[in-house]
């Protein structure tokens, strides 16, 4: 198992819906279609979140994918 953090910059975010159409167990639309954290805590500005599990590659396509680099995985 892996501990991992993972942060979305919502400033940045633009609704492409690239991370949870790829990994929709650690990422999911808001109303807006704006990301968030599964689980984790969200304001206007950003989202947050820690796993510990085996999928951290999952996040990590998620984060590569993301076209506006609002994703930020730090493996701890």
């Amino acid at each position: 198992m892996v501990e991992y953090q993972l942060e979305i910059d919502r400033t940045l975010c633009i609704a492409c819906g690239a991370c949870y159409s790829s990994d929709p167990v650690h990422f999911e639309p808001d109303q807006t279609l704006k990301s968030t954290i599964v689980g984790g805590k969200t304001d206007d500005n950003s989202s947050s979140g820690k796993f510990d599990d085996d999928t951290i590659g999952d996040a990590q396509e998620a984060q590569d994918s993301c076209p506006a680099s609002a994703i930020i995985v730090n493996e701890k």
